[in-house]
């Protein structure tokens, strides 16, 4: 099983999609930003429309982390910008915009709501658009503003289409907050030594975290052929391999999952991902555990 987990790493909590008054958004940077910080929140990316809200003049008022950030909104689909040093024109070509992006070397894309119904009645992003796109670290699967719009919050149905047809790429879980009602509905946990901007980035870009609206993971620990997770707070616990196919449920707070020995059977499951529930409508998701059986 190939994981992007480290053991010793601590867990930082935030959001990569971010709007305010700057664009969209009802509320001022500042009061965006000490929202967040009274949440507990490590980090925190304002993430305007097609506007880079620079992070500076409001670190020194916040101990969170503020990472620079764009939505490339304008002559197409959605799509974040992080950790940008400069912004990057909306290009009608979306493959344009994301060539862009990767030249920036400590940045990443990520695709944005896939499953919000914009423009009515099509997909924001359907399977094909993702699929013919490439240089992006992943899509965003769950967007809570989309709980109030046209189409779903959740796209795992999305991503485990690119998942399974070898596209490695990671889920995210954001705000989209626009209103004050909009936060604290998904983030992602993330793994690092320190909230530092570098640590963090490198970690979102390689894979170190998970998706939270609510279950909170303690840990996951993978050896050669077993994943074991335990959760302060989930009541189930599921592993899900290729194509969305559910492999194990565990009524428990902490489960593990071993890949069949047989590099055949192991193979048609391509990968793991765990999904853990809890009360009301509380998930987190894991990323992709890749097994590679050198077939």
């Amino acid at each position: 099983l190939a994981s992007p987990y480290r053991e010793g790493l601590r867990w930082f909590k935030g959001n990569l999609h971010t709007h305010t008054t700057r664009s969209d958004g009802a509320r001022e940077p500042e009061e965006v930003v000490r929202d967040y910080q009274a949440r507990g929140y490590d980090f925190l990316a304002i993430t305007d429309h097609d506007i880079l809200v620079e992070p500076e003049p409001y670190q020194h008022n916040t101990t969170m982390t503020l990472i620079p950030g764009v939505e490339v909104t304008a002559n197409g689909p959605h799509l974040l910008h992080i950790n940008t040093s400069e912004r990057v024109p909306p290009h009608r070509d979306r493959q344009d915009v994301l060539d862009e992006i990767a030249e920036q070397k400590e940045s990443f894309a990520v695709l944005n709501h896939p499953n919000w119904l914009a423009p009515l009645p099509g997909l924001h992003y359907t399977h094909s658009n993702m699929r013919e796109l490439s240089r992006y670290a992943g899509i965003e699967i769950y967007n809570g503003v989309i709980e109030r719009l046209p189409g779903t919050a959740l796209a795992t149905d999305q991503w485990d289409q690119l998942l399974s047809n070898d596209m490695r790429l990671w889920g995210y879980g954001h705000d989209d907050s626009h209103l004050a009602g909009d936060v604290e509905l998904a983030w992602n946990m993330v793994q690092a030594p320190e909230a530092s901007a570098s640590e963090l980035v490198d970690s979102l870009r390689e894979g170190r975290f998970y998706v939270s609206t609510g279950i909170y993971i303690q840990s996951i620990a993978v050896s050669e052929r077993t994943i074991r997770v335990i959760t302060s707070n989930a009541t189930r616990i599921r592993f899900i391999s290729r194509w969305g196919v559910i492999q194990d449920t565990l009524d428990s707070q902490a489960a593990e999952f071993t890949v069949p020995e047989d590099p055949d059977e192991a193979s048609i499951l391509g990968y793991i991902r765990v999904e853990c529930y809890g009360g009301g409508s509380a998930m987190a998701w894991s990323q992709p555990l890749w097994i590679e059986t050198g077939n």
